[in-house]
């Protein structure tokens, strides 16, 4: 029988003497234990350069009663439905820190050049890591196509743009009749640099449309959250949910789902189809290359039958997903998309 849900499970952000907390109230690691990762690290290999498969850019709109993703890199994925352009967490940099020669090198161009990304309308961003909120992609995207930006509390200074609407978890934001867009809880963190850890809030986003709801987690640890957005929802149309930088486990497990852990999101969310996202771009921990999709094939091909959820895909970068409410892929198929 499944555990109730905590009190707290719908409520705001925890907020306290200046900074947000995770509704779980788990700690989060420190300094101390940063330090120990970084002096007893035993990181997998990397390729130094990956490049993708050329496939035919994406469609201008979409609005066939689908709901088409294309993964760009890393969390950010193109969304199209009911003529809706959305991109996630968009970032195109060459690396990712606080200037542009230092933080992490991308090993894979984005699959989708910024010029193929058609004139976006919407940017999810869900917290501001440097892996997330990109200033140089966002500053692009609001020169060229000015969207809107829907992000969490106190994230909206660092947003280059003037059309920045901040919210709390469980607010939501209408974007066009049928379509709308919540804030849910997540667990992680945020801050950027040394003076503002968790000082702005973290989160993931539903996407309610016309033809099934999308859930966008961001970056997010394991916990009851996934319950509490399937409660509020219901079952999902599409899940992009995170499977990489996992390890040390010691260390990952309080920020970051391990692959075994993101296939039990998805169950849990009942989701008709869910993506990989957030693996093989930057190298941010100490799990290899291919460790997140080999493990992610394991759990999958461990599963009894095909329960709601299991259809969870590792697809090429690049390559546009199509997904249409009520329509499933035959265990076989599922199989080889993992």
């Amino acid at each position: 029988m499944t555990e109730p849900l905590p009190p707290n499970a719908f409520e705001p952000a925890p907020f306290r003497r200046g900074t947000f907390h995770n509704a779980s109230g788990r700690e989060k690691h420190g300094l101390a234990n940063l330090l120990r990762w970084l002096l007893t690290r035993s990181p997998g290999p990397w390729p130094t350069h990956v490049e993708d498969v050329q496939v035919a850019p994406p469609a201008g709109r979409v609005d066939d009663g689908s709901i088409r993703a294309t993964i760009v890199g890393h969390a950010t994925v193109l969304v199209q439905v009911a003529g809706l352009n959305v991109l996630t967490d968009p970032v195109m940099s060459a690396r990712i820190g606080p200037t542009p020669w230092t933080g992490p090198k991308r090993v894979r161009p984005p699959a989708v050049p910024f010029d193929a990304i058609p004139r976006i309308d919407v940017v999810l961003l869900s917290h501001d890591h440097y892996d997330h909120l990109d200033r140089p992609t966002l500053r692009r995207l609001a020169a060229r196509d000015n969207p809107l930006v829907l992000t969490g509390r106190r994230v909206g200074r660092k947003v280059p743009s003037r059309r920045v609407v901040e919210l709390d978890w469980w607010e939501s934001h209408a974007l066009g009749e049928g379509l709308s867009a919540t804030y849910v809880p997540a667990e992680h963190f945020s801050g950027r640099g040394l003076f503002d850890r968790d000082k702005s809030l973290w989160g993931g986003f539903v996407l309610e449309t016309p033809h099934g709801k999308i859930y966008f987690a961001g970056d997010t640890a394991r916990g009851v959250h996934f319950r509490a957005i399937r409660e509020r929802f219901g079952p999902m149309t599409l899940s992009l949910l995170p499977i990489g930088a996992y390890a040390p486990r010691w260390f990952m497990e309080r920020v970051h789902m391990d692959p075994d852990e993101a296939l039990q999101a998805s169950l849990t969310l009942e989701s008709q189809a869910s993506l990989a996202i957030h693996f093989a771009t930057f190298n941010l921990a100490d799990d290899s290359y291919d460790a997140p999709t080999r493990a992610l094939a394991r759990a999958v091909s461990q599963l009894s039958g095909s329960p709601a959820g299991s259809d969870f895909r590792v697809t090429p970068f690049g390559e546009a997903t199509i997904v249409r409410p009520g329509e499933d892929l035959d265990a076989g198929a599922r199989r080889r998309y993992a």
